[in-house]
């Protein structure tokens, strides 16, 4: 090529757009030496990847390898593009006429009746209809002043005026008000978010609904300090990215963002979350994520879900609870979360119905995604365990649905470091593999260890569940089997623990209190274990001369309770409560219940302990009302046998019998109940229960074990045939556990 042709080629080729500031590399480009390196900067594809670019021409390497057109763009000069100050003056103009429109809206508003509407605070700012300000402020464009001229907003002064009369017209009429508007959102904010959506502006408020951005990262950090540290379900990094978009994020990060609210107001300081701001938000918070849930499924709805679950389970103990918790364990079957993708593909035939759907998850992307549905998956796993834990029904997730990993520790999940956890030991067939039990041990923290020791607690519960002869010797035998086989594997458990479980009573008196809060919710969650396993051995009802009570096991109850002592002074001498979630009030429920049992019988006292866990139930209602209503209940029993007086029934001779009697009547209402549920009659014979019933149900009812055949209880469904000989204090020489060959004490 001649290089006349080649000056005739380069002047017909097109010039590059001006205003684009890119330009496509070409050879043309490459002959006229344009491209110099120190014009050159990242190809604009890498720049929007964020990668390394290796400014290769005519195209870089990453761009050729993944089949991209590469394009680069010129260094600008320093300051701001031309016309970037016409710009800026337009969006002015068009600010100044919506306002000036607003404004007018407020004062015909203003002369107008009142209505319902403004007589009445609101949760959510009043919405102004988007076509009438777009019109408003093109026709405002059309007048706007010379640009040279000084900019101003007479109209701000009226608005502020409006605004101020209506604020002292609403103080009036509702007391709330001030404290409402102290962390809602009013008129002028609201419409400035309008603004955002009409001028291309980013909203100040994620949700008109949610709090203002700034009390909403402080909620967010709040829910990781006091609630992520025992669920470690979000990861902290990607959910306040969520907070940092600079647009609106999608509806299901908004739907977290208010599940988050709703379980963290609880530990907020701020003086404007007054008690009746905290209740509008949580009630329009939990009501979006509730209706969310309705049309759509998907992990961040699970998962904000799960958090309403919790603060729910904190709160109470209602139906409405039990309906969020069974709609949670229905979301992880559908979605197939207790199983590995790289476990099982194809349902197996032993599957439970809801398994052998089809898949409605795609598979995950990253190990992260993949980590993260795990930890959503044991999560609702332990809610499950737990809540079924006090009461004497199946769970609603079964074993041969839970075929899952453990989760790695929460700093590797963060850090986004791929690592590959063993299987739950005493799992069904995966207890065998003793290179898969003892490898990576490293990469397991403390929620791994309580997601195996509910694998403990899930198999006490089961055979608790079992009924057995207690008048046969073959079947109390292989109870005690059972039973001892339960009691290794929990000295396995504890012996496999890492050192630093031990020294938590070091790490309270810490600055690092958060991160101890976890080995503390386990270590009562061990508590919980050894009192539901021993206690069926050690106060057994009704006994008999076959099954009778073991000395060891009331030992192992004896000190699981004076362990959770200690580690309550610990923890509220050091002021953790609200690091805590409702686990921990739970098993000072369990502790206190068996300090009861354990008065009740003959021989023994009630220990003043329990009057330690209800003072500290009481400091931890402040946070989860559970625990003041297990604190209340508890109260009712010893008021009902103390005359009012709690400090006066521990010396009572007459404590022990009544609180024999107490349990006795229980076990006799427990088999009534039994009989007249698979009866024809049942709808004829059933009777509401008393307070006094309720009450010895909930105090005796879960103690009362092992669960017995028909037969027998149909011999003692009278009363007085209940217990027909009197047990004294079991001998410690004459103990049945441990048995022969058995070295666990």
């Amino acid at each position: 090529m001649s290089s006349k042709e080649k000056t005739s080629r380069l002047a017909t080729s097109p010039p590059p757009e001006e205003n684009s500031g890119y330009f496509n590399f070409s050879l043309a480009d490459q002959e006229r030496g344009g491209w110099k390196d120190s014009h050159m900067i990242s190809c604009a594809t890498c720049q929007a990847r964020k990668v390394r670019c290796d400014r290769k021409k005519p195209s870089c390497g990453w761009c050729t390898r993944n089949s991209r057109q590469c394009s680069y763009s010129k260094k600008q000069k320093p300051g701001p593009k031309a016309g970037a100050g016409q710009d800026l003056a337009d969006k002015i103009h068009r600010l100044e006429s919506v306002v000036q429109a607003l404004s007018q809206q407020l004062e015909s508003h203003k002369c107008g009746p009142i209505s319902e509407e403004t007589a009445f605070p609101s949760t959510s700012p009043p919405v102004v209809s988007l076509n009438s300000a777009r019109k408003n402020a093109s026709n405002a464009e059309s007048s706007t002043t010379h640009i040279g001229q000084p900019i101003s907003l007479p109209q701000a002064k009226s608005l502020r005026q409006s605004q101020q009369s209506r604020d002292r017209h609403n103080s009036a009429s509702n007391p709330n008000e001030n404290e409402l508007r102290a962390f809602t959102p009013v008129t002028p904010p609201s419409s400035f978010s309008l603004l955002g959506t009409i001028v291309g502006w980013p909203s100040e408020s994620v949700e008109p609904d949610l709090p203002p951005p700034q009390q909403l990262h402080v909620l967010v950090d709040l829910y990781f300090k006091h609630v992520n540290t025992w669920i470690p379900m979000l990861d902290r990094v990607t959910t306040f990215n969520i907070l940092s978009q600079q647009w609106t994020p999608v509806e299901a990060d908004r739907i977290l963002l208010h599940a988050i609210v709703v379980i963290s107001l609880r530990f907020s300081s701020d003086p404007a979350h007054t008690e009746n701001v905290q209740l509008s938000y949580r009630h329009s918070s939990k009501r979006r994520v509730q209706l969310h849930a309705l049309e759509y499924s998907d992990i961040r709805t699970v998962q904000a879900l799960v958090l309403l679950t919790v603060d729910m389970l904190g709160c109470s103990h209602r139906p409405e609870t039990s309906n969020m918790l069974a709609l949670i364990t229905q979301s992880i079957l559908n979605f197939r979360l207790g199983l590995e993708t790289t476990h099982s593909v194809h349902p197996s035939r032993s599957s439970p119905s809801s398994l052998s759907r089809a898949f409605m998850l795609p598979p995950s992307l990253s190990w992260t995604e993949d980590e993260e549905r795990r930890r959503l998956f044991w999560v609702v796993y332990s809610m499950d365990r737990y809540a079924t834990l006090g009461t004497g029904s199946r769970f609603s997730i079964e074993e041969r649905a839970a075929k899952r990993r453990l989760p790695c520790r929460y700093d590797m999940f963060s850090d986004d470091r791929a690592v590959e956890t063993r299987w739950p030991r005493w799992d069904g067939g995966y207890c065998n593999s003793v290179d898969d039990t003892l490898q990576n041990a490293a990469s397991l923290g403390s929620y791994s260890y309580h997601c195996e020791l509910l694998k403990i607690i899930t198999q006490t519960h089961e055979f608790l569940r079992k009924p057995v002869q207690i008048d046969s010797r073959r079947e109390i035998d292989d109870w005690r089997r059972r039973y001892s086989e339960l009691d290794s594997w929990l000295s396995t458990w504890l012996c496999s623990l890492p050192g630093e479980y031990s020294e938590i009573s070091q790490f309270c008196h810490s600055d690092t209190k958060s991160k101890i809060s976890n080995w503390i919710i386990l270590q009562a969650a061990f508590v919980v274990a050894v009192i539901s396993l021993h206690s069926a051995a050690a106060y057994p009802y009704p006994p008999s001369r076959l099954f009778r009570p073991s000395y060891h096991a009331m030992q192992k109850c004896l000190g699981a309770v004076s362990s959770l002592k200690e580690l309550t002074v610990d923890v509220v001498n050091t002021r953790m409560l609200d690091l805590l979630g409702p686990g921990f009030p739970f098993a000072l429920w369990v502790a206190s219940r068996m300090l009861l049992v354990h008065a009740s019988i003959k021989g023994h006292t009630l220990d003043n302990n329990i009057l330690f866990f209800m003072d500290t139930l009481s400091q931890l209602g402040r946070y989860w009302p559970i625990a003041r209503t297990y604190r209340e209940r508890l109260n009712s029993v010893l008021q009902e046998h103390g005359e009012h007086s709690a400090t006066r029934i521990f010396q009572r001779s007459s404590m022990t019998e009544k609180l024999d009697n107490m349990r006795r009547s229980t076990y006799y209402l427990q088999i009534t109940m039994l009989e007249n549920k698979d009866s024809e009659q049942q709808s004829s014979r059933s009777t509401e229960l008393t307070e006094i019933q309720l009450l010895s149900l909930d105090i005796f009812g879960t103690f009362n074990q092992p669960s017995v055949h028909s037969t027998f209880r149909e011999a003692t469904m009278s009363i007085d045939n209940i217990v027909s000989e009197d047990f004294d204090s079991p001998d410690p020489d004459q103990d049945w556990f441990p048995l022969r060959g058995d070295n666990s004490k």
